[in-house]
């Protein structure tokens, strides 16, 4: 089986949550966007979850693999960039700034709708820490910078979640 004979109820969802109205606070929605332009395997999803709050939970329901591309902030540098497991946050007691500035964070999101939608295990989030949240439609420049960097990131979740499932012979 080839990377890209792949079983389709095996989606993989890649999410992009913020408000492009507040500059780096977008930096979810803008790595979709740039995502969109590149040829993917047919079971990965793009999703721009701008500021949906619960809502966003309806795009994971069924996955296999969620990659959810958000601000955090975490303490670093503009334009670092984090990997974390969500269900390493969710099993922490200092779940601190981890993600999102929303409303309602999606870690608060996932534990309300994790018991009643079909949600899955491996959810991984890819953090860019912001420079500013000053209204805008640009990024700052460090965070503009980590894009790319950022993109790889996402393309090697996804090729090791296909690796995973020709290995398997699924």
């Amino acid at each position: 089986m080839s990377l890209w004979e792949i079983n389709l109820s095996d989606k993989i969802v890649v999410l992009g949550i913020g408000n492009i109205l507040l500059r780096d606070e977008g930096i979810g929605v803008r790595v979709v966007e740039k995502l969109r332009e590149i040829g993917l395997p047919e079971n990965v999803e793009i999703h721009d979850g701008a500021t949906l709050g619960l809502s966003l939970l309806n795009l994971l329901s069924g996955c296999k693999k969620a990659i959810i591309v958000d601000a955090v902030l975490g303490g670093g540098k503009p334009g670092d960039i984090y990997r974390f497991k969500l269900k390493d946050v969710l099993n922490s007691n200092e779940k601190g700034n981890l993600l999102s500035m929303h409303d309602i964070d999606f870690v608060t999101a996932f534990r309300m709708g994790a018991e009643f939608l079909n949600l899955p295990d491996d959810i991984v989030v890819v953090g860019i820490e912001p420079a500013t949240f000053e209204e805008g439609l640009e990024l700052s420049e460090e965070v503009e910078k980590a894009v790319p960097e950022v993109i790889k990131l996402i393309l090697e979740e996804i090729k090791e979640e296909i690796k995973e499932e020709t290995d398997s012979g699924i």
